[in-house]
């Protein structure tokens, strides 16, 4: 900035826009996430994916079939002699399924947001603030791609407040109608972590309650709340062992946020388990356990789900990845649907890490199921008559793919 030009402005004018001048320099941070490839199925066309109707997610390797992506931008804004940092943080994504060689899809932008760290003294000493769009302290089954416990989206809150024998956390999280401006949601989230239990063992234990905010006419919507308990089993054969459990009712009966559709009745119980090992010598991997029993609108459905993924390192960067994972879903008054999924995929890895990426992989999917889950699936999805595979009860798919964070 000319300095002639700061000499002619007030004292405050000229030390602002000096400062500002001086932020804007710094290095801005990059990061983010990729997934992207191709492949066909027995059947011939594209690759086709396996997933079970009810089931809220389906088993990873080898059964994508979109090109995804994450980018991350951000940086430090300021930071005071006092310590006090302010961070600004972006995120865009997208997605396009398979079926398109050209992006025809709108990216989102996931996160938009300002955190301030060390703001106070005492208690508040390592605390931050935020407001903003954000992906709130997410937590997920890595191989699932299942974020069983999430309350993200625009809000604002405090965290890592230390309370001696625990860390809190509150956040306020809006969900609006995007059709009807006059129905929103505000969900209260409050977060006790790092509460040691055992060695290398430590809680976490979450409340949430929904808040109604309808304006006077609006259709009505339903308060609700969500209530988790997580112990996470750290220094475990190289990994870590995580347990949740969550009871949510009304419009919290869900993962996380307000559920605008939801009646006051509905409810959910839901036991969530991963366990990731890296025992030292070839062998890394990560399996994961889930029963979940719920009610939408006074019908009750049970999914179970059990899979895991072990990968075997011949080298520091050739591997073997096997995943089995098997669903299923026992709606009200209906019979059992179920599905089970099988991939081998020889991997090209930046590492000889369970975690190390970027990976890519060639791989092979073979999938089956019973007449209850072709009858639930979606019209021409892979498990449908009216899909690839017509009339038969398993099928499968080969293909590539990439995968990489940084």
């Amino acid at each position: 900035m000319n300095k002639h030009f700061l000499k002619t402005l007030p004292a405050a004018v000229a030390l602002a826009l000096s400062a500002s001048a001086a932020q804007a320099a710094l290095p801005i941070d990059f990061g983010g996430y990729i997934r992207s490839g191709f492949g066909t199925s027995s059947e011939g066309g594209k690759e086709a994916c396996f997933g079970l109707a009810g089931a809220s997610s389906k088993y990873r390797l080898g059964n994508e079939c979109e090109t995804y992506g994450e980018l991350k931008f951000g940086g430090e804004a300021f930071k005071a002699a006092n310590g006090t940092t302010f961070r600004i943080n972006t995120l865009v994504a997208f997605s396009v399924n398979q079926n398109q060689d050209w992006e025809q899809s709108d990216p989102s932008w996931r996160e938009m947001n300002v955190v301030a760290d060390k703001i106070g003294t005492g208690a508040f000493a390592e605390a931050r603030a935020w407001v903003g769009k954000r992906y709130y302290d997410r937590q997920d089954v890595h191989i699932t791609d299942y974020y069983f416990w999430n309350n993200s989206g625009p809000g604002a809150g405090l965290e890592n407040i230390d309370l001696g024998a625990a860390k809190l956390a509150y956040a306020i999280v809006r969900t609006a109608d995007d059709g009807d401006s006059n129905r929103m949601g505000l969900s209260h989230d409050l977060r006790f972590s790092g509460i040691k239990v055992n060695p290398d063992g430590e809680l976490t234990l979450g409340l949430q309650f929904n808040q109604k905010r309808n304006a006077q006419g609006a259709a009505p919507i339903a308060s609700g709340h969500l209530l988790t308990i997580m112990h996470t089993q750290g220094n475990l054969l190289g990994g870590f062992n995580k347990v949740a459990l969550q009871y949510g009712k009304g419009s919290a009966a869900n993962t996380g946020g307000f559920s605008l559709g939801a009646g006051k009745d509905d409810k959910v119980v839901r036991l969530t388990e991963q366990i990731m090992i890296q025992p030292k010598g070839a062998w890394s991997g990560m399996g994961t356990f889930v029963y979940e029993d719920k009610e939408t609108a006074g019908v009750s459905s049970k999914w179970t789900s059990i899979g895991a993924r072990p990968v075997y390192h011949f080298t520091d960067n050739y591997s073997l990845a096997v995943e089995l994972g098997h669903d299923i879903v026992k709606p009200e008054g209906g019979e059992s649907r179920n599905l089970t999924k099988l991939t081998f995929a020889p991997q090209l890895s930046a590492g000889n890490s369970f975690w190390s990426r970027p990976v890519l992989r060639a791989f092979y999917t073979y999938a089956k199921w019973n007449k209850a889950a072709q009858s639930a699936a979606a019209a021409e999805s892979a498990l449908s008559s009216t899909g690839v595979f017509g009339g038969k009860t398993n099928g499968s798919s080969v293909g590539f793919q990439v995968e990489s964070w940084w």
